[in-house]
């Protein structure tokens, strides 16, 4: 059983100063009375010696290095928030701060050791992030339909895009549904065209799910423009969205030569539109 004296000890070292007894066990014996001394409260040391105090010796260093030397447990090293305190020490006692010295790192002790130190890891070069701006439309709900922001389409450009869409065999149905901006923060980036062609993936997969499509295309209009280029040309593997690329219908107005030259791109998207659609009719529901 705890002797009384440790027992309160214990329920002091717990926070509870104040106990008695309230019950005692039948056929128990009387508790033993006893006095013992609390202990000191320590002495608290001058404000000069606790400055010092801060502030480590020569003698200190080499106490611990023998200690180490003689198999003792080496003592934690300072904290680096106990750095600043020692600094403002020396500075109230007058003394110049310490100069301390950063330990070795693995590079510097394998160059130590080898001799070498001309082997560098080279840096990632970071560089500004791409700027544009695009606008999402779906085309019959079944195809996007991905617009310049920067250069947005002509009343006259938009007549002739809905002549192409009639053209190919596809449906004169859109609907701009979201605008996009990128960067969304202007921090630079070790790999522009990489984050920029997620961001726009993740805005796409986005919409999708807000409006409750199933996109299996998309019509690129405007295939100059800086951000066309991160988005894929063919179909990826195991993937059957088809990617169709289009000119800008403004610069297709005053040629016609180069509505001519549209003739292949046309008739490719109504080829994929219509095989699109053929399998989405004939697949198990």
């Amino acid at each position: 059983m705890t002797p009384d004296p440790q027992r309160l000890q214990y329920l002091e070292a717990m926070g509870i100063t104040a106990w008695t007894s309230r019950y005692r066990f039948v056929n128990a014996r009387e508790s033993e009375r006893s006095e013992w001394q609390l202990p000191e409260a320590p002495k608290k040391a001058a404000p000069g010696e606790r400055l010092h105090a801060l502030l480590e010796t020569p003698a200190d260093a080499a106490g611990r290095s023998a200690g180490h030397a003689a198999g003792e447990a080496p003592t934690p090293d300072a904290s680096p928030s106990e750095a600043p305190a020692s600094s403002r020490a020396r500075a109230l006692l007058g003394e110049p701060p310490a100069t301390a010295k950063a330990p070795p790192s693995a590079l510097e002790n394998a160059e130590a050791e080898t001799g070498e130190n001309d082997v560098f890891a080279p840096a990632l070069e970071r560089r500004d992030p791409l700027r544009f701006r695009l606008s999402l439309a779906i085309l019959a709900e079944r195809w996007w339909l991905i617009l310049p922001g920067e250069r947005p389409l002509s009343s006259a450009g938009e007549a002739l895009l809905n002549q192409q869409l009639a053209a190919a065999g596809l449906p004169v149905e859109w609907r701009i549904l979201s605008t996009f901006s990128w960067p969304l923060m202007d921090v630079p980036t070790t790999d522009p065209e990489a984050e920029a062609r997620e961001g726009i993936e993740v805005f796409c997969a986005g919409q999708a799910q807000r409006n409750a499509l199933q996109v299996d295309g998309a019509i690129v209009v405007g295939a100059d423009g800086a951000w066309a280029g991160l988005l894929p040309e063919a179909p990826a593997d195991g993937e059957s969205m088809s990617w169709q690329h289009w000119p800008h219908p403004d610069d297709l107005l005053g040629s016609a030569d180069a509505k001519r030259d549209c003739w292949p791109l046309l008739r490719r998207a109504g080829d994929h539109w219509r095989l699109a659609g053929d399998g989405a009719e004939t697949a198990p529901r």
